[in-house]
């Protein structure tokens, strides 16, 4: 466990940095910082790779390691639209696109890990397209978001995001596990991060009162993630 809590405070350290260089502009600088933070919980997860022990652990590993390295990539796109600011649109949607690919395969190794059965499944994936729907309607209706040529994509991403929040919180009342409690507040973690996130990018909020709870969010969302790989 050294290791890992070791690859976990130097990334501490690496986003304490970033969020001083990052502001509404971005830069190559943060960007940098950005993507070495992420390597680290990555670098985290990998110290989790089962060297022994049943059969069930290893699919768990490859699809959180996998969703976590998709993460990565998100993080770099999602950054790099401030560099490159005349692709911008191309870069979000392939930072969406990737981070829609690390739930996608997050859900799965929830429900083959903990062994969900298909009720369990049926009603988080329900709960997660209502509220998905419903955030959509209050975002655009209420809050006047502008979700432009978004809006299919924020709102499969929301449904997706939701969806493994929803089979966490199955997974934690199933087992009541500390790999199930670590899931879902991670999950929930990054819930809050992109609903941040989508005040930055589609209410039209700006400054480091965002920048900030955004990536702090987000980082604990996924070395949470990573660190459910270490205690299997």
């Amino acid at each position: 466990m050294t290791l890992p809590i070791i690859f976990a405070a130097a990334a501490a350290l690496l986003l304490g940095a970033f969020l001083y260089f990052r502001d509404d502009d971005g830069s190559v600088k943060a960007l940098y910082l950005k993507t070495a933070v992420s390597v680290l919980f990555i670098a985290v997860a990998v110290c989790g790779l089962p060297v022994s022990g049943g059969a069930s652990v290893a699919p768990f590993f490859i699809l959180i390691t996998l969703g976590l390295t998709f993460g990565l990539l998100g993080d770099i796109f999602l950054d790099f639209k401030f560099v490159d600011k005349v692709n911008a649109d191309a870069h979000t949607f392939a930072g969406m696109s990737v981070f829609a690919i690390g739930h996608i395969l997050y859900i799965p190794a929830v429900i083959y890990f903990f062994a969900l059965d298909a009720s369990s499944v049926l009603i988080s994936a329900a709960i997660a397209l209502a509220a998905a729907a419903a955030t959509v309607v209050v975002t655009v209706k209420l809050m006047k978001y502008n979700y432009g040529k978004f809006i299919v994509p924020a709102a499969v991403y929301s449904f997706l995001l939701m969806f493994f929040t929803a089979v966490s919180a199955a997974a934690l009342i199933k087992s009541s596990s500390t790999e199930a409690l670590l899931l879902t507040v991670g999950s929930i973690a990054f819930l809050l991060s992109d609903v941040v996130l989508s005040m930055q990018y589609f209410g039209g909020k700006k400054g480091r009162g965002y920048i900030v709870p955004n990536h702090i969010l987000y980082y604990a969302a996924q070395f949470l993630i990573a660190f459910t790989l270490v205690i299997l």
